[in-house]
């Protein structure tokens, strides 16, 4: 009845457990450079990527990212021993922050902002501006006995 996204015979996993799998080794190798360093870099350690013998280490500073690098034969010689093969190269990148920005609610006239343009508003007109002018001041006073 539903299609699969990933259908190939040949690979036993589909495609989410196939990103699931590469995930968790790269979780796996983070944990083998955090414990190759002491506590206070390995905290800096964000994430990793592997591949054809080359390491990109994840970090949220350019400050640790220089520290990082001074440990590069540390942590090259934990990811040989565990991968079971050389590691040539580390790179250190750093990851940045991500700034959430929050969409500020608009600020409502004050009661004398509100009175001030009911009176500078004339009502006795029958032009549309002035008739929306008015339905927008009451809309507003409405809205501030709310609050």
């Amino acid at each position: 009845m539903f299609k699969q996204p990933f259908k190939n015979n040949q690979i036993p996993l589909n495609g989410l457990q196939q990103i699931r799998k590469r995930l968790n080794q790269q979780e796996q190798l983070l944990r083998v450079i955090q414990s190759a360093l002491p506590d206070n870099l390995a905290a800096h350690c964000l994430h990793t990527t592997y591949s054809k013998n080359n390491v990109i280490l994840f970090t949220d500073s350019s400050v640790w990212a220089s520290k990082l690098l001074y440990m590069r034969q540390a942590i090259l010689k934990a990811l040989s021993q565990h991968i079971g093969e050389r590691v040539h190269a580390l790179k250190v990148n750093i990851l940045s922050k991500h700034v959430t920005r929050h969409q500020k609610a608009p600020k409502t006239p004050s009661n004398k902002a509100l009175s001030f343009l009911s009176e500078a508003n004339n009502v006795e007109s029958s032009d549309k501006l002035s008739i929306s002018m008015n339905k927008l001041i009451k809309t507003l006073k409405k809205n501030n006995l709310l609050n």
